[in-house]
């Protein structure tokens, strides 16, 4: 099977989706989605993934030319933007909003700090009577931002409606095991077209190391970090790092102070005074205001997977991105496992956190697991060569996770061989993106995926 073939079998999905969902109407997948956080989408406009053209609510289209600096202080979101209003330009601020009615919630209308604001953007559509005005009194654009849009930026599918009774299994029942096969394989092919398809947009708007570094850093971050990861290599993205990674990195993401508190070992107080002597000529450039703190998860999460060590290792791999860049590709994954497993720090070797005791004995910064994510989620998937694909079939799975094995057990209730069909990576993908696209958004009596299952099942 050929790296063509995986986009073969992707259409094949993507028709058994078309069959499902052509006479969904866009406004009822609209009214199903449900907004990101207000630090995610301005992650994604910082990084220009949310398009560069719109419609404002009553001042015609907008083009952004520039989306402004990423503010770390208190103020407007974006700073000295420049934006193009039906050939008009304008210099000035963006404010970001989950609804419009947020612009007089936070005070900003009364606020002379927002007053060069040019640009209001939301994710909630604005009534007909509103209007964003500034303290003096002037109209500002605002525009709204369809789920469509955030959704693609954030590589998510754009969902159709909930589940109640598995209408499925008995279609599926039916399938034999190539069929069966066949169906998981065009699933897992469609997920993995999806990503690359959002990487690569991510690589067109940030940079290849960028977006390289991005998606490794949210591998570290696992489920709980991922978003505070992905927040703070936009705000501390790869080409300003260098050698000062761990000062930057670990006082952007907050994580320095000026004094330990009195119960650390001095082995902690000499790391922690080695990164803060030059975090302290960098403070003004990169130190977040409280109101743009990135959100950090810090329980419960296994102390091994402390954000502190997160970000340590995260600046480690900065400093070696010359040596692991060569590496990200198929051909290269066991060089690319045995250099990061094998990053290492005298401090991090043995802590937690900035300020824990020492572990008993050392443990590796980065593990296995944390490399195989990274392999399986972008770079077998990110690769499109044939070796990539066959590889990527042949990866076996670990423990299933709940949402896998609650699909799996919704479509297939206690088929004997279950636990076999779960035993490869493929599989469980290929049941995340059917959970994604049918069981966990579609009321389950209107749904016309076990009539495709059927019509799937005798071609």
């Amino acid at each position: 099977m050929s790296s063509g073939s995986r986009r073969c079998l992707a259409t094949a999905y993507e028709r058994l989706l078309a069959g499902v969902y052509s006479g969904v109407a866009a406004e009822s997948l609209a009214a199903e989605s449900t907004a990101p956080s207000e630090m995610q989408i301005q992650a994604c406009w910082a990084a220009g993934l949310l398009g560069n053209e719109g419609l404002t609510h009553r001042h015609g289209t907008v083009r952004i030319l520039d989306p402004g600096m990423w503010n770390r202080s208190a103020g407007p979101d974006f700073l000295r933007a420049e934006i193009e209003i039906d050939g008009v330009r304008r210099r000035g601020d963006i404010e970001i909003d989950p609804a419009p009615q947020d612009w007089e919630h936070h005070g900003h209308g009364a606020n002379p700090a927002y007053n060069q604001v040019v640009l209001h953007v939301v994710l909630t559509p604005p009534g007909e009577g509103w209007y964003t005005r500034n303290a003096a009194h002037i109209e500002v654009p605002v525009l709204y931002l369809a789920p469509e849009v955030w959704r693609r930026a954030l590589g998510m599918p754009s969902p159709p409606c909930r589940s109640e009774v598995p209408r499925c299994r008995a279609p599926l029942a039916g399938f034999s095991p190539a069929a069966l096969d066949s169906l998981f394989r065009c699933a897992a092919a469609h997920r993995t077209e999806r990503k690359r398809a959002h990487f690569r947009r991510k690589i067109e708007a940030l940079g290849e190391h960028q977006a390289w570094f991005e998606a490794w850093a949210e591998t570290l971050g696992y489920s709980a970090n991922k978003n505070a990861m992905q927040m703070l290599v936009r705000r501390a993205p790869l080409k300003e790092l260098g050698a000062r990674a761990e000062a930057i990195l670990l006082g952007t993401a907050g994580f320095l102070m000026p004094v330990l508190p009195t119960r650390c070992s001095e082995e902690a107080r000499a790391y922690h005074r080695s990164v803060w002597d030059v975090w302290w000529e960098l403070r003004e450039q990169y130190e977040l205001s409280h109101e743009h703190r990135i959100p950090w998860v810090m329980a419960p999460v296994r102390p091994l997977n402390h954000p502190h060590r997160r970000v340590a290792a995260l600046a480690l791999s900065a400093r070696r991105w010359r040596s692991i860049a060569p590496l990200l590709n198929a051909a290269s994954a066991t060089r690319l496992r045995e250099l990061l497993t094998s990053l290492s720090h005298p401090f991090w070797d043995s802590h937690c956190t900035m300020s824990s005791a020492a572990l008993r004995q050392p443990m590796s910064l980065i593990g296995d697991r944390r490399v195989d994510d990274f392999l399986v989620n972008f770079v077998y998937t990110c690769d499109d060569s044939d070796f990539a694909w066959q590889t990527y079939l042949s990866l076996p799975a670990g423990k299933a996770p709940s949402a896998v094995l609650r699909t799996a057990d919704a479509l297939f209730g206690n088929r004997p061989e279950l636990n076999k069909i779960l035993s490869r990576h493929y599989v469980q993908q290929a049941l995340l993106q059917i959970e994604a696209d049918f069981c966990a958004v579609n009321i389950c009596r209107e749904c016309l995926f076990p009539t495709q299952l059927a019509e799937w099942c005798s071609d």
